[in-house]
């Protein structure tokens, strides 16, 4: 999601201009911190690794970036049950034919 905004070489006295068009989508720093600490967690990255990245003093404040973790595995739990389910009525219906 670029927002219109596409990277290109700077010429001097563009910087100025990027950051301009940045304040526009009201991106910050710390939103890509975030991002970035939300992928790893989501990647199964251990939160005491993820502290030392940060450099959180306090591990709750850490445990905020795991929520992406805990929807993803709600997802992968709900996908799974799914499976089962397809299995289990793909089974039924094999049971069915043979009898």
């Amino acid at each position: 999601m670029s927002h219109g905004i596409e990277p290109a070489a700077r010429p001097r006295g563009k910087r100025r201009l990027e950051r301009e068009a940045l304040r526009k989508i009201k991106l910050h720093w710390h939103d890509l911190r975030h991002e970035a600490l939300s992928r790893l967690a989501d990647e199964g990255v251990p939160v005491h690794e993820l502290q030392m990245l940060a450099g959180h003093a306090n591990i709750t404040t850490t445990q905020r970036y795991m929520n992406a973790r805990a929807n993803s595995l709600a997802e992968s739990m709900r996908q799974a049950r799914q499976r089962r389910a397809d299995r289990f009525a793909q089974q039924s219906d094999d049971d069915m034919q043979v009898g």
